[in-house]
């Protein structure tokens, strides 16, 4: 789905009730809530850890990781898993890891043209772990910058 019209396709989806992106690129499957591990003496940002295709993957809160106050609580009926795959181009530092997510919204295609910069002040996620944020239909949707939020040495702060 990549380069789909000279654009960028993104999966769409709401924390908190603002919308969220990532790039489908980077995404592996959308799946349900399933049963979840503690493992004890994570950061407060890892939930557990899930069995994906008997895989063990993190299941991360992406609102504690970046920053934001937890106003939505994840539930059965609407909660899901986006498993992604982070810099799968470079071997050594590719990781595979889970996002839960209110729910998923749409996937849209952005041309870079359409990507803003997130304005300088008070935002309530961290600009670090943004790309930008573009206009859909009468929303805004931030995009996640999977790479500042999931890489080998960011997962462990």
């Amino acid at each position: 789905m990549e380069n789909y019209s000279n654009g960028t396709s993104y999966l769409t989806f709401l924390l908190n009730q603002e919308l969220y992106a990532y790039k489908v690129s980077e995404v592996i499957e959308v799946i349900e809530l399933q049963k979840v591990t503690i493992i004890p003496k994570t950061p407060p940002y890892i939930m557990g850890v899930i069995n994906f295709r008997g895989e063990i993957l993190p299941l991360i809160d992406v609102r504690k990781k970046c920053g934001l106050n937890a106003t939505a609580e994840f539930n059965a009926d609407n909660s899901v898993l986006i498993v992604l795959e982070i810099n799968k181009e470079d071997p050594d530092n590719k990781l595979t890891v889970v996002s839960i997510v209110n729910s998923v919204s749409d996937v849209v295609d952005v041309k870079p043209i359409d990507i803003m910069p997130i304005p300088d002040f008070d935002t309530k996620i961290k600009t670090e772990y943004t790309e930008g944020i573009f206009k859909h239909k009468d929303n805004f949707i931030t995009i996640l910058d999977t790479s500042a939020i999931f890489s080998l040495n960011n997962i462990k702060k």
